[in-house]
């Protein structure tokens, strides 16, 4: 289901997968029913990546035109080497999952998701839908190793953007 999934999501060089008219028409029907859709992908002036869902930003316009609906993960990255994020062995409701495909891209956090149950996340796919999915039922790119962090508030995610946004450059 992973190869599927990041064929799924690249197919017409994502518009498919980003656009919402186009994801409606193309992929809603062909996604695989593991994979629960919560919201459609919004459109391109309100649409934001995994990072700012996980950070609870997605409702501040502010930030999403600041940096153009993307933090990347060299921001995540600093918070963490900060240690004002911190990594858990017992994840629970709220904490975020980072994925990182250690084979491809190394010193990259490719995607973040949000822990809802024991297996469950919520995340945000390629400026695409907001997804509830199992955690390892994402596309195959975003890797193979994960691990956890504690969460923090929507109120300090945007401190910490403040602070930290000379940081949010694509890695």
């Amino acid at each position: 289901m992973r190869k599927l999934l990041d064929r799924i999501i690249h197919a017409d060089g994502g518009n498919n997968w980003w656009k919402p008219d186009l994801f409606i028409k193309n992929t809603f029907s062909i996604l695989p029913r593991e994979l629960k859709i919560l919201k459609n992908p919004p459109k391109q002036e309100d649409n934001y990546n995994c990072f700012i869902y996980a950070l609870g930003l997605d409702g501040d316009n502010a930030i999403k035109k600041d940096c153009g609906g993307f933090i990347y993960s060299a921001f995540f990255q600093k918070i963490i080497d900060c240690g004002l994020l911190n990594y858990t062995d017992n994840p629970q409701k709220g904490d975020y999952v980072i994925y990182r495909n250690l084979e491809k891209y190394p010193n990259v956090i490719t995607h973040i998701g949000v822990v809802v149950g024991k297996k469950d996340v919520i995340s945000k796919w390629s400026w695409g839908p907001l997804l509830k999915h199992r955690i390892f039922d994402v596309p195959e790119s975003y890797g193979n190793d994960i691990s956890f962090i504690k969460s923090v508030s929507s109120a300090k995610a945007l401190e910490l953007y403040e602070k930290y946004k000379n940081f949010n450059i694509k890695s």
